[in-house]
């Protein structure tokens, strides 16, 4: 009976902190796996940088013009509107060889191959109906692009209706336009760069996945599970070390993110940039424990874990947008969310980002406890 109550007095000796020290070190001597763990997510920013970090706005438009109007004498409103397309919307329209250097057949061999981006064609009665006060006709033919049919329809109107207001002796209005100087105009990269915090932080579940399975192929938790470590113990100091190496990961991939010249708003809330993917990786934590609980093998851990962190990676929106019913239900999507509002918007209250930190948290707090059940049976351990 002393035995006993010796036993139970020395069982409830806390034996986290150990157990946590020798889980930092079986990984910080595992060079590869650190290697892995720290290389993948900054492979993934190298490249995104090197494929995104550009703008795409089109500058100009090319176009081909086809005039069947006549231009004998100083009427021809066909020959003003070239002209104007010509010499006053240079910034945004490009005109291509010389009006009817190709035929409608050219043209259009050029426009399906998207070589350029519009065929203007002017008809035989344009400067007529003009003349008569009547409605004249324009014909666009563009690639299938909103921006560009949006563009160039726009720009070929308002030089027609200026046309029109001259002819009728009106007096065109005037466009004052100044410019907005140190804009910002945000890349895909910078769009994508916090998830990528979140893609890093994603590999905990291979990570402590692999850990257990590697304690079970070594039999290092059945030789603890007859001493008076707790199992709770072992979970825990577990848990902590990956969160610990989680918590470095997140400082190096933001600190990484900052070189390669990501946008950060200015007066980021950086609390809540290492907070949020903190509370991710528990929930990562969660899923890998219960993984770690059917799995007996090294090999079988890390192959599953791939499973679950895949279709998490590109239905959660981390590498592109993407927004579906499924998203909705998977964490990876809040906690993305959640970065871009607190790094691109420079959200700090709970109104805004709250409801994606609730998501991510109750499915962690619900995935380990899911985890802490399965790891109680035996067969979890040995």
């Amino acid at each position: 009976m002393n035995f006993k109550n010796k036993n139970k007095k020395y069982k409830n000796k806390g034996h986290v902190w150990p157990l946590f020290v020798k889980n930092l070190k079986s990984m910080y001597r595992d060079k590869a796996q650190l290697t892995w763990l720290i290389g993948y997510p900054l492979l993934l920013i190298i490249v995104f940088a090197l494929a995104f970090n550009q703008t795409y706005s089109r500058s100009k438009y090319d176009l081909i013009i086809i005039n069947h109007d006549p231009e004998e004498g100083g009427t021809a409103y066909s020959r003003k509107m070239i002209q104007i397309l010509k010499e006053e919307v240079t910034d945004y329209i490009q005109i291509i060889g010389e009006v009817n250097e190709y035929s409608l057949e050219e043209a259009e061999k050029l426009l399906k191959f998207e070589n350029i981006d519009a065929i203007i064609i002017i008809p035989s009665n344009f400067s007529e109906l003009i003349n008569r006060r009547k409605e004249p006709q324009v014909f666009i033919r563009t690639i299938p692009d909103e921006v560009t049919e949006g563009v160039v329809t726009s720009i070929v109107k308002q030089i027609i209706d200026h046309l029109i207001i001259i002819r009728n002796g009106g007096t065109p209005s005037k466009i004052i336009t100044t410019r907005l100087e140190n804009t910002i105009q945000l890349t895909a990269f910078d769009y994508l760069a916090p998830g990528f915090v979140i893609a890093g932080v994603l590999v905990c579940i291979s990570q402590i996945s692999l850990f257990f399975a590697e304690e079970k192929e070594k039999q290092t938790l059945k030789r603890l599970c007859t001493t008076p470590v707790a199992r709770s113990e072992i979970l825990l100091s577990g848990m902590l070390s990956q969160l610990f190496v989680a918590l470095i990961q997140t400082i190096l991939l933001l600190f990484f993110l900052y070189l390669v010249g990501a946008y950060f708003v200015e007066g980021v809330n950086i609390f809540l940039l290492i907070l949020i993917p903190m509370i991710f990786a528990f929930t990562c934590l969660g899923l890998g424990l219960c993984l770690a609980s059917l799995t007996k093998s090294t090999a079988s851990a890390g192959g599953l874990a791939w499973f679950i962190i895949l279709p998490l990676q590109f239905l959660g929106g981390l590498f592109f947008y993407f927004e579906n019913p499924i998203s909705h239900s998977i964490p990876t999507y809040y906690a993305a969310r959640a970065m871009r509002q607190v790094m691109i918007n420079g959200a700090t209250t709970w109104n805004v980002i709250g409801l994606d930190i609730t998501i991510i948290l109750s499915i962690g707090v619900i995935s380990t406890l899911i985890g802490i059940i399965l790891f109680r049976h035996d067969t979890a351990i040995l």
